[in-house]
């Protein structure tokens, strides 16, 4: 190529910086087409523009699933490659931002938990309903509580056991095997070892919390593949009351499942599946045309991903749903998840 993409990424990234440093600017990020003329103005092409856009998504498509088989740092990597070429890539900053807390949970370095937030931050400012993004500031929340009543639990431990050793000294020898001294270290020792097991277990939620969420974005992306060929379906209806009645059903259940949220979306999706089997019987009645079968086999086996993926849903919702029933008093902010049936 006649442009250095090293050169391109670092300028690209100095200029998204300084944008966020003014506030003039940071209210209007640079568009897509602001950045192609800065690529075209150091001596990149058009094509090599469209070029480096494919790459850009082939890197999110790595991240994507590096976050999903728990390999963060590589996660990291491809993601920032992505975000690199191009920072308002959808989705890029809430890939980053999930990788960067995952990465975090493993470390606890602080720097992880930073960039997790102010990568979340950024998706929000460009989509703000980003539930990756709400879910990744939701749970660093919640576990900077859970961090910072460990933080008090153990401060009071230290001043515990230091106002025993001085109540020690005073009392001499004679009084350092006493019944209430050895009572008070082990309510210390008992008070830290409960600070360390709900620690652990606050990890272990997160982490089983976020697997539930991965697993329903593999139900998400299966249900949309086979939304996608809802117009196709409705194509080849006849145009009779019944079909009109039923296309106006699916279209007014699309919209309502974009609303809903828990159990209310997973009734309304079952009835959009019980309304496109209605759809698909009055297709096959049309004719067995060689475009209406391999119609039906394509919504056959997106159908049948579907309910893969609820199985592998269910599976993650009921592991941590033990996990929280178990610990329920312990982490009262968190809640007990559905399981989604079948239609």
């Amino acid at each position: 190529m006649s442009y250095n993409e090293d050169k391109f990424k670092d300028h690209i990234k100095a200029v998204v910086n300084a944008g966020l440093e003014e506030e003039d600017i940071s209210e209007r990020p640079l568009t897509l087409d602001e950045l192609k003329e800065l690529a075209l103005s150091m001596g990149m092409t058009t094509e090599e523009w469209e070029e480096l856009q494919k790459k850009s998504h082939v890197y999110l498509k790595l991240a994507d699933d590096h976050l999903s088989a728990r390999n963060y740092t590589e996660a990291i990597a491809q993601a920032e490659q992505a975000t690199a070429i191009n920072p308002y890539i959808e989705n890029g900053n809430a890939v980053l931002a999930k990788s960067y807390m995952m990465h975090w949970m493993q470390t606890h370095d602080d720097a992880d938990r930073d960039k997790a937030e102010f990568h979340a931050r950024q998706e929000l400012k460009v989509d703000p309903h980003d539930q990756m993004a709400v879910q990744v500031l939701s749970t660093i929340e919640k576990k900077k509580k859970i961090l910072a009543s460990d933080s008090g639990n153990r401060k009071k431990i230290v001043i515990t056991i230091a106002a025993i050793i001085v109540l020690f000294v005073i009392l001499g020898i004679i009084f350092s095997n006493s019944p209430s001294a050895s009572s008070n270290n082990s309510n210390s020792t008992v008070n830290n070892s409960t600070s360390n097991d709900n620690s652990f277990i606050e990890d272990q939620l997160i982490e089983s919390e976020e697997e539930v969420n991965s697993k329903w974005d593999m139900v998400q992306t299966a249900i949309d593949r086979r939304n996608n060929l809802i117009p196709d379906l409705i194509g080849v209806l006849n145009a009779s009351s019944e079909a009109e009645a039923l296309n106006a059903t699916i279209s007014d259940l699309q919209e309502q499942i974009k609303e809903a949220k828990g159990e209310a979306k997973f009734e309304l999706e079952n009835s959009l599946t019980s309304s496109l089997n209605e759809a698909k019987a009055l297709a096959k009645e049309n004719g067995d045309s060689e475009n209406v079968k391999n119609l039906m086999m394509q919504i056959e086996s997106s159908e049948n991903r579907i309910s893969l993926e609820k199985k592998r849903y269910n599976e993650a919702v009921k592991a941590y749903n033990i996990l929280l029933k178990k610990n329920k008093d312990q982490f009262p902010e968190y809640e007990i998840k559905p399981y989604f049936s079948n239609s």
